[in-house]
């Protein structure tokens, strides 16, 4: 099969519009974490989030265009267009013209894999309540087509003229890590040369933090919103929703050095798997996550260096992602950390964020921390690289996402 490599990366989150300064503010320890600004939680008992403030959806998209795709899709076009230009900046041969359209001589060769937990959920709520108040003529034409997870994969396609397979995963939290996994297939299978891979996610609306907050899942800190997201730490009463996307292009290795585009890794590993547990706790001892991470390992015949921990700053989960990390290693783990501490959980766009963060701690020699890492929790004893970042000598890394349902994902890079 072909090897399949990362040639362009993006990623857009509470701590930045772009994959660079969003890394330099997680390196510092920052947390994008506050009080919600987009609806009034004057009733709610969760009033906190990872919200993005200062994002503009004309930047992607022309005025007219924007109210017919959900917020969701506006995050998921600008990471997109962020790998894209990433992908050809350093390169002698470029794939995009002047418009960002993908060449038309190998556009059908190029690929898309998008992924989602929830998709148009504030539309979707908007719409029935107009339906059942108002009466269907005041549904806008536009609420399916915004809604649909797919069209994720759909705006970026138009938008950049992919023709090649356009898929999508719906795998809640473990979405973003799929669509790199289906990606990556396509290649190996000789379907596409190229694939751009996008996870994206905005829940940050009243239905969504009702419904979490009514599963009992969420963190209710709001008197100190940068503490409230505390992965492994003794004292963390649920995770925080965040809101963003990441994308990563993939690539046919000969088809990368052939135009001379710089490589950022290869991705060497992956594994999935089902808990068949429980609808939203976690398998006992982290059964599933364990034989999703032992099958990315033997793929990849390598140890990493460094583990972006699925971490999402609930009891269950991370008392069994680190029961299972220990399992599949041998009580001999690497460094691990979780970035859900600053920039909240983003569901379906999580593991595709968790991959691009990886891929630049290992570019960059230097690990994330698990911030608000301060009552240790004698049942997660594991080097967590709390509250501060540490430079390594990183030259592969592994990403963990788990999901409702007990959908797992794992993938792993190497250094070429």
């Amino acid at each position: 099969m072909r090897r399949v490599v990362v040639t362009g990366i993006g990623m857009v989150n509470a701590l930045g519009l772009n994959k660079d300064i969003s890394f330099q503010r997680i390196v510092k320890g920052e947390c994008g974490i506050k009080h919600i600004e987009s609806f009034d939680t004057t009733d709610f008992p969760v009033k906190i989030a990872g919200e993005i403030t200062d994002f503009d959806p004309e930047s992607v998209l022309d005025p007219k265009e924007v109210k017919k795709a959900h917020r969701f899709i506006h995050l998921g076009l600008l990471a997109s267009r962020d790998a894209l230009h990433d992908s050809v900046k350093n390169s002698k041969q470029s794939f995009l013209d002047h418009n960002s359209l993908i060449l038309s001589d190998i556009a059908n060769d190029f690929g898309i894999s998008s992924g989602a937990g929830i998709g148009g959920l504030e539309n979707i709520a908007s719409n029935a309540i107009a339906n059942y108040t108002k009466g269907p003529r005041r549904v806008s034409p536009f609420f399916v087509p915004s809604a649909l997870v797919n069209m994720l994969g759909g705006f970026v396609s138009i938008q950049h003229g992919i023709k090649g397979p356009n898929l999508s995963s719906v795998t809640a939290c473990a979405a973003g890590t799929h669509a790199i996994i289906e990606a990556a297939k396509t290649i190996m299978l000789g379907c596409a040369k190229r694939m751009l891979a996008v996870g994206s996610e905005s829940t940050i609306c009243n239905i969504g933090i009702a419904g979490f907050a009514a599963m009992k899942a969420l963190s209710t800190r709001n008197d100190s919103p940068k503490l409230a997201s505390r992965p492994f730490d003794k004292n963390r009463d649920g995770f925080v929703m965040g809101e963003g996307a990441g994308a990563l292009v993939l690539e046919d290795y000969d088809s990368a050095i052939e135009r001379g585009a710089k490589i950022y890794a290869e991705l060497c590993g992956f594994g999935e798997s089902g808990d068949a547990n429980h609808i939203t706790t976690p398998a006992p001892g982290g059964e599933g996550a364990y034989r999703a991470m032992k099958q990315a390992l033997d793929m990849a015949g390598i140890r990493p260096d460094y583990i972006n921990a699925h971490g999402t700053s609930t009891y269950y989960n991370d008392l069994f992602e680190t029961q299972a990390l220990k399992r599949v290693f041998n009580n001999d783990v690497p460094p691990v950390s979780s970035t859900k501490g600053q920039l909240g959980h983003c569901l379906g766009g999580a593991g595709a964020i968790e991959a691009v963060i990886s891929l630049m701690a290992m570019e960059n020699g230097i690990l994330p921390p698990s911030i608000n890492h301060t009552d240790k929790d004698e049942k997660c004893d594991l080097d967590y690289i709390p509250n501060v970042a540490r430079e390594a000598k990183v030259n592969c890394v592994m990403s963990n996402s788990f999901g409702f349902g007990g959908t797992n994902g794992v993938v792993i890079f190497k250094r070429i």
